[in-house]
């Protein structure tokens, strides 16, 4: 489905049931919306992982502004604010009133920042693998060695350095980029190989063209309450930068779960996990 929204139209789907029968009434479940990474990924990185929670809330996947099937727009729009409001924006034309807004990677950075603009709007934010604390490049680079020995560290190097050419992205392709993944994400490719994954995005995130990847600046207008997830096995995002992250976020509680054999993506290589995390966030919140 699609709809029109921040003035273009963002591709979105759902899954489960927005109401519960609980005796003679009935109840309001949660819902989730869903914001992928990348950015320039879209939301099938999500599925079918996510179908396990829809007995306990509604689902709501969305591709972002200039990513999967939603419309490209001005690449002058590619920006952590811009999707963040249309995150609001998209919300109030579905009359979502109080989401908890799930984001995974750069999809996390996006959800923080709509907690920052639209504060009375979000309830909750689940972070998984996110963006958003002062980056320690060589924290990261150490962990793709240990991972992938000093060819991964050597691949990851030249790319998240900056450096465009060919060579750096076939090398990153080889030896980078599956060490986001662990043993449990074996289908990592066909992950890829099914999404409608924008480059251009990717290219204009790598140049810094979507503003600041932080949120410490920020971080203090977030009140609403706070899941972090992290993979200990993670390079992209290491668990001590997750543990940053929750410390920025003095105005709430934020909780940290560092999951063992876990890369960059926790819903992806531990759903069993992850998801019980979850139930339990959605109880207590």
């Amino acid at each position: 489905m699609r709809v029109t929204a921040g003035g273009l139209k963002l591709f979105f789907d759902v899954e489960g049931s927005g109401l519960d029968v609980r005796g003679d009434v009935m109840a309001d479940r949660p819902v989730l919306v869903l914001l992928h990474g990348g950015p320039g990924a879209d939301h099938t990185f999500f599925r079918p992982e996510f179908s396990a929670i829809t007995d306990a809330a509604q689902v709501v996947y969305l591709d972002q502004r200039g990513s999967g099937r939603s419309d490209r727009g001005d690449p002058g729009n590619w920006t952590w604010e811009r999707w963040a409001d249309d995150v609001a924006d998209f919300c109030a034309v579905l009359g979502i009133a109080a989401p908890v807004l799930v984001g995974s990677s750069s999809g996390g950075l996006v959800a923080m920042r709509c907690a920052t603009r639209h504060r009375s709007l979000v309830a909750g934010l689940i972070l998984d693998s996110t963006l958003g604390a002062p980056f320690d490049f060589e924290e990261s680079i150490e962990v793709f060695r240990r991972r992938g020995g000093i060819v991964a560290a050597d691949a990851a190097r030249r790319y998240l350095g900056g450096d465009t050419s060919p060579d750096a992205a076939q090398a990153w392709q080889e030896h980078g980029l599956p060490m986001y993944a662990t043993g449990t994400d074996g289908d990592l490719a066909a992950r890829r190989a099914r999404a409608l994954i924008n480059d251009d995005v990717q290219q204009h995130f790598r140049q810094g063209r979507c503003g600041p990847a932080g949120i410490s600046e920020h971080a203090a207008l977030i009140t609403c309450p706070t899941l972090i997830l992290a993979g200990r096995d993670d390079p992209v995002v290491p668990a001590a930068a997750s543990r940053r992250l929750a410390a920025l976020l003095t105005s709430t509680s934020a909780r940290t779960e560092v999951l063992d054999q876990v890369g960059h993506g926790v819903f992806r290589q531990a759903p069993e996990r992850a998801f019980g995390l979850v139930r339990a966030f959605l109880h207590q919140k």
